[in-house]
């Protein structure tokens, strides 16, 4: 039997070993990007969709808070929501729907990206129209909610991080960090807020005082379809302060019927008021 060359087998195995070393650099190659972490979504798109409700022009809401203390008693306050949204600008009017003694009582609240929060409300009594800020507690049957958790905590008046990965009872989720910027009068200078990486629609917010103390923890409960928006419809609030438990329920939303900007004045809200007050004198 002949032998093929000593030379030839020196290349045959050198040949070999490129191959196999060729292989493994690509295995390497294909496990290493394999392995590599996927991006995380855009903390900037996710925060922007929530702030502007999907990108709606206007809404208008009908919501239930419901909030329980330790010892069980329970208080509830029904009230609407009319919000717009314009370049730069989102304007809220609220009313109490019920228990109808509160009928009376009304906030509009004016919010720009440049400079803090303007609330109003009105004293018929007193023909005085009140101004407020964004951390002004207002009393709602057993529970002080402040101005800035009926605007949806105004997000766009922090900045934030880009977010990271993290992973709670299995599920990922994009931790994001929100600082209030300079002089806005938040009531929570210190937000982190969660959100599911599967879907990036929010999941959790733990509020934060001055203090850097934890005051609130808002769970996101359920989320719905309602006209091809994503819509928070219910809302769990563990009030640590308070020692209450809070639920919100969206009762009904409509988008875009395109709310007049008159709705959204401080002769608006002083009429609203003094037709409310008429009427529970009657």
């Amino acid at each position: 039997m002949r032998y093929p060359p000593p030379a030839l087998i020196i290349v045959c195995l050198l040949l070999n070993a490129c191959a196999n070393s060729s292989s493994q650099t690509e295995a390497d190659s294909t496990s290493s990007a394999a392995s590599a972490p996927r991006p995380l979504p855009d903390a900037g798109a996710m925060i922007k969709r929530m702030i502007t409700q999907g990108g709606c022009k206007d809404f208008t809401a009908e919501m239930r808070m419901v909030a329980e203390d330790e010892s069980g008693k329970r208080d509830q306050v029904e009230f609407r929501i009319q919000r717009k949204y314009s370049a730069g600008r989102a304007s809220t009017f609220l009313t109490v729907l019920s228990p109808r003694e509160d009928a009376d009582k009304a906030l509009l609240a004016i919010e720009r990206a440049d400079q803090p929060t303007q609330a109003f409300s009105y004293l018929p009594g007193l023909k005085k129209l009140a101004k407020f800020g964004s951390d002004r507690q207002l009393g709602f049957h057993g529970a002080k909610v402040t101005v800035q958790e009926m605007l949806a905590m105004e997000l766009s008046q922090y900045t934030h991080t880009n977010g990271e990965r993290v992973n709670a009872d299995g599920e990922s989720l994009v931790r994001v960090e929100f600082k209030e910027r300079d002089d806005r009068n938040l009531a929570f200078p210190r937000i982190v807020g969660f959100f599911r990486e599967q879907d990036q629609m929010p999941a959790r917010f733990e509020l934060f005082d001055s203090r850097n103390e934890a005051q609130k923890i808002v769970k996101i409960e359920q989320i719905r379809t309602i006209q091809n928006r994503q819509t928070v419809t219910q809302v769990a609030i563990d009030d640590l302060q308070q020692k209450l438990k809070i639920k919100v329920e969206t009762r009904n939303i409509v988008y875009d019927r395109g709310l007049s900007g008159k709705i959204f004045t401080e002769d608006h809200l002083k009429n609203f008021i003094n037709d409310a007050a008429r009427k529970l004198d009657q």
